[in-house]
């Protein structure tokens, strides 16, 4: 789950089990690391230059981001200095906490970023300053920069056909994803709809079908499936734990009733760690949220 975009500095993501729970606490993916959001282009210079106030360009965005990790690099200096030989305890301060953090190689970089300039540029920054960017979010035009998404270990999560609903949205093609994973580097396909979201392995196989026509090599079925199960775990720094079908991994397994990237197929059984929480086949296996159960009639509460 992951603050907007609005902001260069989004603030932290978490990751959840898909279980029920009556807090976020007992829905937390046991061990997941926290996530950074953060954000380059359009959406910050847009939210702010409407304000007047700064970040109002692209330069912008970067001169305050950079500023930003100079805060933080000195922040954390301030806190290693202390844990290295006492004294006073440094004033906490939220924010720069959780930059700390990304610093450290504890808390995870989710970018959101759709232009192959921008991209590189934030690569820049993030050598500049000594952290680690896990994933480019959007990333409309990573085709242009795969290689250098290889390079630097950074996976692109990316829409299969999106594109054009704003000005760096428009150099995007349906073989992005293909070109990703030709490259060698991690590719995954997501969706900011409500409706997409629940419909990913369509686009996944819309993907997969634009690289095939494209003639681009080793785009298997086996190998789209991972754009939406082993990479996403990468992703989200949980690949140790699950993404794939492998012993001493959580038992998180989906039964399709039919080819999973077919738009007619839908899940049968879901296992969550080993214990069956869904079958289209029995009403009891079949959860109903609070929205649905309805309310109360008159009389019908005694």
């Amino acid at each position: 789950i992951l603050p907007g975009s609005a902001n260069l500095f989004g603030g932290r993501s978490v990751v959840l089990k898909n279980v029920p729970g009556r807090t976020a606490q007992e829905m937390k993916f046991p061990g997941a690391p926290y996530g950074l959001k953060m954000a380059c282009g359009e959406n910050p210079k847009r939210v702010y230059g409407s304000k007047g106030k700064m970040p109002q360009t692209r330069m912008g965005n970067i001169a305050l981001a950079r500023e930003t990790w100079m805060e933080a690099v000195a922040y954390k200096h301030k806190w290693d200095d202390y844990y290295a030989h006492g004294g006073k305890m440094p004033d906490r301060d939220a924010s720069m906490d959780t930059l700390k953090g990304v610093l450290e190689g504890k808390i995870l970089v989710q970018n959101h970023c759709y232009r192959a300039d921008e991209m590189a540029n934030m690569i820049d920054m993030s050598k500049e300053f000594g952290y680690h960017i896990t994933a480019f979010h959007h990333a409309v035009e990573a085709y242009k920069i795969a290689d250098l998404l290889r390079e630097n270990d950074i996976c692109a999560v990316m829409w299969a056909d999106w594109y054009g609903f704003k000005m760096e949205a428009y150099d995007a093609i349906p073989e992005n994803i293909a070109l990703v994973q030709n490259a060698g580097a991690c590719a995954m396909v997501h969706s900011d709809d409500p409706n997409g979201i629940q419909r990913l392995n369509q686009a996944a196989a819309k993907a997969m079908a634009a690289g095939q026509r494209a003639g681009i090599p080793n785009l298997s079925e086996a190998v789209a499936w991972e754009w939406l199960t082993r990479n996403p775990a990468k992703a989200l720094g949980i690949l140790d734990r699950t993404g794939t079908l492998a012993p001493g991994k959580m038992a998180d397994v989906v039964l399709w009733n039919g080819d999973p990237f077919s738009s007619y197929s839908r899940p049968e059984r879901v296992w969550i760690d080993g214990a069956e929480m869904y079958d289209a086949n029995n009403p009891k296996k079949r959860p109903v949220s609070d929205f649905e159960l309805g309310q109360p009639g008159e009389g019908d509460v005694k």
